[in-house]
């Protein structure tokens, strides 16, 4: 869909892996009371790194945060097509029956408005089909090239609140490792560290493997189940991740040289733990903007391809 560098890999890539090396970089910064080396061939190689870090950012966040949304029956759904349930308000009838008689007369595919969708069931696919039908339809009419914009803008809110998320805990990990002579913590933090990594990678399989049951299974309930287990190991996913970033926080703090512990600045310790609070309190906040432009960008295009068939037939020549 991207074929050359635009504005959607700086928003999607390099802004979010910019801020997670600052963010990774921030500990050494506050203990040493330093800024960071100003080499312009550094900088430049800090940006490639950025644009790669940005790329597993995005392939990490695509597993755990999900583009859909719960609907009245707790089941995860893309706004797209749950905007055409016949219970959903975010569209008036007059407006969703209008919708249906311009798909079916450009796509000739019938798109039922009447009935609420499962987000497995034939229903919401003919829907989703139908939604990039429309938005490839507006692209070709150069309508609506804004709607890319929208894709980068919700992939810039994500990769920041992931970039928020995984910040934290290894945060809170070097703020815990101004304490790091005691021995029994750092036995604790071994193995939490062994669990955490051993809890990613199964939880990594689990969430491929359930992904590819909900999409081998036939009945309905099977589907249900399917994408219930897939949901819970995406949560476990998360949480083993915070854990391994917690204690990679703590291993690299620990690891650092007496002389770089030696004079370490005043409430450094403090200004970690609220360094901690601050970018959590972030990534809640871009997590809601996330879901807000994802669901804006849904609605945009369904009211924009109606708009513009509108004006489209009206403007043809009568006969």
């Amino acid at each position: 869909m991207i074929k050359q560098f635009n504005f959607y890999d700086i928003y999607g890539y390099l802004l979010p892996g910019t801020l997670l090396l600052a963010l990774f970089w921030l500990p050494f910064g506050i203990v040493t009371n330093a800024l960071p080396n100003q080499d312009p061939t550094k900088a430049v190689l800090l940006a490639a790194a950025a644009y790669i870090l940005g790329h597993l950012i995005q392939s990490i966040a695509n597993s755990v945060v999900p583009s859909k949304v719960l609907d009245s029956q707790d089941r995860l759904r893309f706004p797209s097509e749950l905007y055409l349930d016949g219970t959903n308000t975010v569209f008036s009838e007059k407006l969703k029956k209008r919708l249906k008689d311009q798909l079916n007369d450009i796509f000739k595919v019938e798109v039922d408005i009447e009935a609420d969708g499962t987000g497995a069931d034939q229903v919401s696919n003919t829907r989703q089909a139908l939604f990039f039908q429309a938005r490839t339809y507006l692209l070709s009419k150069k309508s609506a090239t804004y709607l890319e914009q929208f894709e980068g803008l919700y992939a810039l809110m994500r990769g920041l609140f992931f970039s928020f998320f995984a910040a934290a805990p290894y945060l809170a990990g070097w703020a815990l490792s101004f304490h790091r002579h005691q021995c029994w913590l750092r036995i604790v933090f071994l193995v939490l560290l062994a669990i955490g990594l051993g809890g990613a990678l199964l939880e990594s399989y689990n969430s491929f493997w359930c992904g590819a049951e909900v999409e081998k299974a036939i009945g309905l309930e099977d589907r249900r189940k399917g994408a219930e287990k897939a949901r819970k190991a995406v949560v476990c996913l998360a949480l083993f991740l915070a854990l391994t970033l917690f204690c990679g926080g703590f291993w690299i703090g620990s690891g650092q040289s007496d002389e770089f512990w030696k004079y370490p600045a005043m409430f450094s310790e403090w200004i970690l733990w609220a360094s901690v609070g601050l970018a959590l309190i972030a990534a809640e906040r871009f997590y809601a903007f996330y879901r807000y432009y994802m669901s804006l960008m849904a609605r945009t295009v369904w009211l924009d391809f109606s708009a513009y068939r509108s004006f489209e037939v009206d403007s043809k020549p009568s006969s």
